[in-house]
């Protein structure tokens, strides 16, 4: 007996943490209906993951790149509780620096994306993060980016601050681009 409810448990905490929020799906829906219409006939699911100093990702179906099905794309989101208070614009621009993922991801051969092996490279990775964040500038979240990444200052750790500010656009670049391209 004591043995069922501690499968049942851990059974039941596995799935709430792979349960997406209902906040983030209703960004998803909003985000990619307003400035991604080129995914509106993509599948892209909202999964819930935790122990990582990132807050979202994107991901798109290894299984299905491999067999050659019609892929699926995960936006990933950190079920860390601090997320909640993140300002609603900048959750809302960090969905479409993940949608500029996906966009990169669904666009063009499937072979290309072996070459995201070269994210284990730090330039690379610095270059990859940029051009989401550039294509969600474009997109019209520029303010969201900046306001995203101050409070994401206040929330990492001092190595993982290092890092973000080396591979995303910080407010000061996200300004100056924001002023380059008029937007």
């Amino acid at each position: 007996m004591r043995a069922a409810v501690i499968l049942v448990s851990a059974t039941v905490l596995a799935q709430a943490q792979t349960t997406a929020p209902e906040w983030a799906e209703r960004l998803l829906r909003q985000v990619r209906s307003s400035s991604f219409p080129e995914l509106l006939d993509r599948h892209i699911r909202v999964q819930q993951f935790s122990g990582s100093p990132d807050y979202f990702q994107a991901r798109f179906s290894i299984s299905r790149f491999l067999t050659f099905r019609r892929m699926n794309y995960v936006i990933r989101v950190n079920s860390a509780a601090a997320l909640l208070a993140a300002p609603e614009e900048g959750k809302r621009a960090i969905i479409a620096h993940e949608l500029a993922h996906v966009a990169h991801y669904a666009n063009g051969n499937r072979l290309r994306l072996l070459g995201l092996i070269r994210l284990a490279s730090k330039g690379f990775r610095e270059q990859f993060e940029k051009r989401a964040d550039l294509e969600a500038l474009q997109r019209g979240y520029a303010a969201g980016l900046k306001q995203y990444r101050i409070w994401l200052y206040q929330h990492v750790s001092a190595s993982a601050l290092d890092e973000k500010r080396r591979d995303y656009l910080t407010p000061e670049e996200t300004e100056a681009m924001q002023q380059k391209i008029g937007h």
